[in-house]
């Protein structure tokens, strides 16, 4: 678990003084907060080799008590940054809707003054500037690095921003599966991304849950390839299934969260493992959602067979099955009739609810856009 998510645009990478700040940050922040050095921030670079970057990426930002975002040009148009921030703040939202308390647990730090506006979703963080001087305001912490005659108040900055990095932490964020950030809405485009609740009292949903819990059971381009012939709707991992590709080529997972931030509600996502079960006990308890989305040849893993027979002992009726078909011609043909029977065998409990419970009449991104919502 590191203490600080270090979230900058691989534009501005290339900097040798933003590594100097992360550098100098990590020190201070042991020093005056008594913290191991080596796991105070995490920034991906850093990474050792060989490391599956979406899962360690998701879990640091999942579990870290405070997000960092380098504010510059680069950074509010990068969409990977857009990706970190939502993560992040999706687990503030979590939090004020468990605990009614509003974190302030993303600091920024304005490397490069911003040129027009800020996106919307940076408009309730604080703009601390003034605290940490002029020169800090008109020009960044970088223009700070750069003047030898500027390093008095550039470690003046330092030790100031450790503190409110230290004060911040007081209160984390509830932790959220994040499996992989590249899944996640740009929360930086337009009517995107912001998880706050609306502030337009005729905006505001009446009643009903406030999160879901997008939960995928996919396989890989490689699991797949013992399964069936057809391997070209799936990717590097589960979150990269596009069943109506190539009528529509987006990954299935981006457009699900789409639908819930239409809907004013917060989304998580993880793929379907032994702790679904923990997610659904939770979900009924705060009274959120909890969807199931299975990939029908999925049924074809062991691993997915096995957990859905668990799972049909367990249901819940805050928890729904959608599954997506990629065509009519590929369920009505022999071998779509026999993976179909596998899996109401597997699922018959929640077959026989209905369609509360259970959907499958979903040929196209927009039936199952419709049927989602």
């Amino acid at each position: 678990m590191p203490h600080f998510f270090f979230s900058y645009s691989r534009e501005d990478a290339v900097d040798p003084y933003l590594y100097r700040f992360y550098e100098d940050l990590c020190a201070e922040l042991s020093i005056r907060g008594g913290l191991d050095r080596t796991s105070v921030g995490f920034i991906d670079h850093e990474q050792r080799a060989g490391a599956d970057w979406p899962r360690t990426t998701g879990d640091a930002l999942g579990t870290c008590l405070i997000f960092v975002p380098v504010y510059s040009p680069h950074y509010f148009s990068s969409p990977a940054c857009g990706q970190e921030w939502h993560a992040f703040s999706t687990r503030i939202a979590a939090h004020r809707e468990l605990t009614g308390r509003t974190l302030e647990s993303i600091v920024p730090v304005w490397w490069v003054p911003i040129i027009g506006d800020l996106p919307l979703v940076t408009r309730n963080i604080q703009d601390t500037r003034d605290q940490f001087g002029t020169e800090y305001r008109r020009f960044g912490l970088r223009y700070l690095l750069q003047l030898n005659e500027n390093e008095s108040r550039y470690r003046d900055f330092l030790v100031r921003f450790t503190n409110s990095i230290l004060t911040a932490t007081a209160d984390p964020p509830t932790p959220r599966a994040v499996p992989d950030p590249r899944s996640e809405p740009n929360a930086f485009m337009p009517g995107h991304g912001d998880v706050r609740r609306p502030q337009n009292s005729s905006d505001v949903r009446i009643g009903g849950p406030r999160k879901v819990t997008f939960v995928v059971a996919a396989g890989s381009r490689e699991e797949m390839r013992g399964i069936r012939s057809m391997v070209d709707i799936y990717g590097d991992d589960w979150a990269d299934w596009r069943p109506y590709h190539p009528a529509s080529p987006d990954r299935l997972v981006v457009r699900a969260q789409g639908v819930a931030t239409a809907q004013s509600m917060i989304s998580g996502l993880m793929l379907a493992d032994d702790s679904i079960f923990a997610v659904v006990d939770r979900a009924r308890v705060y009274k959120e959602l909890v969807v199931l989305i299975i990939d029908p040849w999925a049924i074809g893993l062991p691993a997915y067979e096995r957990l859905l027979l668990s799972l049909d002992d367990v249901r819940s009726g805050n928890t729904a099955v959608l599954v997506p078909w990629e065509a009519l011609e590929i369920l009505e043909s022999s071998e779509g009739q026999h993976i179909r029977n596998r899996l109401y065998a597997s699922l018959s409990n929640w077959v026989d609810a209905g369609e509360q419970a259970f959907r499958e009449d979903m040929r196209s991104m927009e039936e199952f856009e419709k049927i989602l919502g």
